[in-house]
């Protein structure tokens, strides 16, 4: 249980960086065809599915998604596009 934690982990930041790297070379807002946004959601699910939860000073009480997302939002105001980004793909609740 242990290893598959630490290699979902290690995906989540590879996933992460991945996306980050690439969408800053594009220069463009991010569409749900995105592979690398795809990719991203997709390891996020496994992350979710198998019960990973960030770290309480990070996302609170707050159980929800949203939460880290609006914070990550306000403390980076470049960032707040993102946010509004995926909360209007079709299929997130």
């Amino acid at each position: 249980m242990a290893i598959e934690r630490s290699n979902l982990l290690s995906m989540l930041k590879l996933s992460i960086k991945v996306l980050i790297q690439s969408s800053l070379s594009l220069g463009r807002t991010l569409d749900s065809e995105y592979p690398p946004l795809q990719q991203f959601f997709l390891v996020l699910e496994h992350c979710l599915k198998h019960g990973l939860k960030a770290k309480k000073s990070f996302i609170g009480q707050n159980k929800s998604i949203w939460g880290p997302l609006e914070l990550t939002a306000r403390l980076c105001p470049d960032s707040a596009n993102i946010a509004t980004s995926a909360r209007d793909l079709p299929g997130i609740k």
